[in-house]
Order: structure tokens, then C-alpha cells, then sequence
């Protein structure tokens, strides 16, 4: 069938016009730090990082660094471009086993569509600290909010968002996340994002999409464990619900001498507002390993026995969630027996919905 050199040059014309709509020369780049950001504690000299120099004081060496990434951190903002593009450099190059490169080092994109958070696409990386990624091309032109999630697992120096020279890109004007409200989750990798598949499939973010709150991710990985430094970092920031979900890093008999110390601390400092205690989640291959399973057994014990302390004492506004309840027991929700898939943080997510609702409400 011979074609009308007509139609072929208009299909010719549309052609080079979407590819002009996506190339390096008709993106127009804005600092990300110009837009709105989401999943902070408080403010930080270094806009990509969780915590701050001076509230690092005091804290594990370990705890220092991994508060330098990014876990939990988004962007928000709102634009009519077809096409959106990210340039952002990394502090080093990172392989983890249980992770995919998405996740630890590249972005995340969701888009607010009829009121609730869509996937769009992520930002792969590529070899090197310097990465410059197409993520979505083709869309319509009409305004759109969107959020786009941060490395779990690497920093951040600089980030920005392309757009096409003739769109508008900027701070939404109805944010669809309410910073207002906050949730503040401590805990292990588990927390951290270990192992998602993507920046926005960790729990927190989860939690996030799914009430509209600013969820703040406190996970350091193979680090949480309870230290007098990190209960008062933590009650200095502002929150309506705290999740303490660090029982799978501290040894049970750690749990025994730091969770009491450490939860009346924070309880004391912060009278109101809710805490939910969250048992450590069941390791699989604790099912045939005896010693793993003893260990996680233990853990769980000492929590338990901390919480029913304070219960008698008379602290109030205290919740508790149980392992059994966490992630299903198919035992078909890990990476490698420790560590979730996307699949084990739906299920925590939906396991901690409810206690959330139930502990504000009270509040």
C-alpha cells in the first residue's frame, strides 16, 4: 500500500516534534530545592540529607552516615510539561545484593491523578556519580501534581527537574501531601526501605500516599538501637504519631536495658502524642534456623515485657503491634529471608494503617 507523501510528511513532522519535546536542548532545569520538599524532620545544611550536623552530635558513627541519605525524602511540584527529566549526582557508586539500583541510587515518580498517588515511572542509573534520565514522555499538557522519591540508600547533592522550555513547572498550589500532620518512623532498614524495589514501595512512603501526611523515614539500617541520643533527637521533632519500629537491630538484651529508658523518655518529653511500638518482623529463615528464630523470639519478649511495664506504670497512648500481624505467613514476602519485598511492605503498611487511625483519633 503506497502512502500519500502528504501523510507521511505530517507523520514526519509529529515525529520530530515529540522527539523536540523530550531532547536534551527543549528541557528547561529547575533546582529541586525550589519546589516543595516532603519526608523532612527539620531543616538541614545540606537540603537532601535527614538530619542536621548539630543534631548529629552525639550519635553511633553509623547513624551519622546513613543519615546523609535520602531515604523518604520527595519532591512535590506541579506541571504542564509532556515530558519531565531529572539530573542528580550521587556521592559514590553503591551495589547492594538485595536491592535493585532503582532503589538505592535512582528516582521515583508519582502522579496525583483523580486524588490519589499513581506510579508514573522511575529514573534508572547508570554508570558513575552523575546521572541524567528521561523518566516520562508523551503525557498530555494539562497541569498535573506530581512527587518524585529520593535514593533510599545513597545521597543526594544536587537535583534537578527538566521540564519543556515552554511549560510551567512549580511549588503545587494545593500540596497533596498536609505537613501539617506528621508521622515519624524510626527504625531499622526495614524502615530504611530494604529491600523495595523502588524509592516509593518502602513503608513509609507507603504510609504516606495513602493518608495524605507528611511520614517522616528515620530508618537506619542494621543501626537502630535505641540509644539515649536518638530519643532526644527524636523528641525535638514535631509529630502527631510516632512509630518506633527498631526491635529487629538491638540485641534482646539490649532491648531489655535501652527500650524502657529510651520510650519514657520520649513519652515524657512528647505527654501527647501517640506511640506505636512495632514487634520485629519474623525473619523467615528463622523458621529453620534455630538460633536465628530463638533470637527474634527474645526480641520480641523484651519489647513486650517493656510495654506491659509501661502500661502498669500508667503511661497512656501507647500502642502495640505484633509480628504475627506484619506481613502475611505465606513466607513469601521477603528478599532473603530478612528483608521485604514489595509485597512485605503492603502488608506492614496495611497492618499499621488502622493502629495510625485509631491512635489519632484518640489524639
Amino acid at each position: 500500500m503506497k502512502i500519500p507523501k502528504r501523510k507521511f510528511f505530517l507523520a514526519a513532522v509529529v515525529l520530530l516534534m515529540m522527539q523536540l519535546a523530550w531532547s536534551q536542548d527543549s528541557i528547561l532545569y529547575v533546582d529541586a530545592a525550589t519546589l516543595l520538599m516532603t519526608g523532612k524532620a527539620k531543616t538541614t545544611d545540606s537540603i537532601y540529607q535527614r538530619i542536621d550536623t548539630i543534631d548529629r552530635k552525639g550519635m553511633p558513627p553509623a547513624v551519622i552516615g546513613l543519615a546523609k541519605q535520602s531515604a523518604g525524602i520527595a519532591v512535590l511540584f506541579e506541571t504542564n510539561s509532556t515530558a519531565i527529566r531529572a539530573k542528580w549526582s550521587l556521592p559514590k557508586e553503591v551495589y547492594m545484593h538485595n536491592m535493585t539500583p532503582i532503589a538505592h541510587s535512582g528516582l521515583d515518580l508519582y502522579c496525583l491523578k483523580d486524588g490519589k498517588w499513581q506510579f508514573v515511572g522511575v529514573a534508572r542509573t547508570g554508570k558513575g556519580i552523575h546521572q541524567d534520565q528521561l523518566i516520562v514522555r508523551n503525557m498530555d499538557s494539562t497541569m498535573k501534581q506530581f512527587m518524585l522519591y529520593l535514593p533510599l540508600y545513597n545521597g543526594v547533592g544536587s537535583l534537578q527537574i527538566g521540564v519543556q522550555r515552554n511549560a510551567i513547572i512549580q511549588p503545587p498550589a494545593h500540596p497533596a501531601v498536609n505537613k501539617a500532620k506528621r508521622i515519624v518512623v524510626y527504625g531499622s532498614s526495614v524502615v530504611q526501605g530494604a529491600s523495595a524495589s523502588r524509592p516509593g514501595m518502602a513503608y513509609p512512603a507507603i504510609l504516606q500516599r495513602r493518608t495524605g501526611y507528611d511520614v517522616i523515614n528515620l530508618g537506619f539500617s542494621g543501626s537502630a538501637k535505641m540509644e539515649p541520643a536518638l530519643a532526644a533527637y527524636l523528641a525535638t521533632v514535631q509529630a502527631d504519631c510516632y512509630i518506633l519500629d527498631c526491635i529487629p537491630n538491638p540485641s534482646p538484651q539490649q532491648i531489655k536495658e535501652r527500650s524502657y529508658p529510651f520510650i519514657k523518655y520520649l513519652r515524657e518529653h512528647q505527654p501527647d502524642i501517640p506511640i506505636i511500638i512495632v514487634e520485629t518482623v519474623f525473619r523467615q529463615n528463622g523458621y529453620w534456623d534455630q538460633q536465628v528464630g530463638q533470637t527474634v523470639k527474645d526480641q520480641n519478649n523484651e519489647i513486650r515485657k517493656t510495654y506491659e511495664r509501661l502500661l502498669k506504670e500508667g503511661y497512656k497512648n501507647i500502642y502495640y503491634l505484633e509480628t504475627d500481624k506484619l506481613i502475611g505467613n505465606d513466607h513469601e514476602a521477603t528478599v532473603d529471608g530478612i528483608h521485604l519485598t514489595d509485597l512485605g511492605f503492603t502488608r506492614i503498611a496495611d497492618a499499621l494503617l488502622p493502629v495510625i487511625k485509631k491512635a489519632l483519633k484518640r489524639k
